[in-house]
């Protein structure tokens, strides 16, 4: 009966039945800024021509709000899940005579699910998710209340982001981590009487810290 027993244990383990180890858990905090890329806006308004030119951006990333990023995220071995959020900041450096301010930072915040892979101490994940914006805008001589959405902040549109980081081992579970995205977004933000048609392209550099709990397979 024992070595039946014993068969079977030893089968199970061969064809990968056997208890999985406890997965690995990362939380990583980021400081850091972006570089957006030109691109064409719309802002449309009722009883007026739309407004459309190519704007360029800003960051400003030490300015209240400030720039930020964190994340969370699980592994299994090489493999993984990660949840980002990226306080991305816009500001219009190049405004029609009509604006006399168009930013979104507070922030355009990037939320992100990700498939994430690692080989040594290099990761890289590709995910997808909302962008949630609190704009702020004068649009012929009309400022946005702050009131719109829940508290400012708006279901914007929605963002896919590519991801790059290299972890740095420090002491014990802590790292030191360089962290490099890639998102295309595209957002819809309220004006008085209208809305702005916004996409984004934007490389986002982070340095940060990190801390893992469980160990690698």
């Amino acid at each position: 009966m024992r070595s039946a027993i014993a068969f079977v244990s030893g089968l199970a383990t061969g064809v990968g039945f056997a208890k999985p180890a406890a997965a690995q858990i990362e939380a990583q905090i980021f400081a850091g800024s972006a570089a957006s890329l030109p691109l064409p806006i719309t802002i449309s308004q009722d009883g007026q021509p739309d407004l459309h030119f190519t704007a360029h951006w800003a960051t400003h990333p030490g300015r209240q709000a400030r720039y930020y990023a964190w994340r969370i995220g699980i592994w299994n071995g090489t493999r993984g899940w990660r949840l980002d959020h990226t306080h991305h900041k816009i500001c219009l450096t190049n405004p029609p005579p009509e604006v006399a301010e168009f930013k979104i930072t507070n922030g355009f915040n990037i939320l992100t699910l990700s498939r994430a892979f690692r080989r040594g101490n290099f990761s890289y994940s590709l995910g997808a998710g909302p962008v949630i914006a609190y704009p702020f805008n004068t649009v012929r001589g009309q400022p946005l209340p702050k009131d719109r959405g829940l508290g400012g902040y708006v279901l914007a549109g929605a963002s896919v982001v590519a991801m790059a980081t290299r972890s740095i081992p420090l002491t014990g579970r802590l790292t030191f981590d360089l962290d490099v995205r890639g998102s295309a977004s595209r957002a819809r933000v309220p004006v008085v009487t209208g809305h702005a048609t916004v996409p984004n392209l934007a490389l986002h550099f982070h340095g940060g810290l990190g801390y893992q709990l469980g160990r690698r397979r």
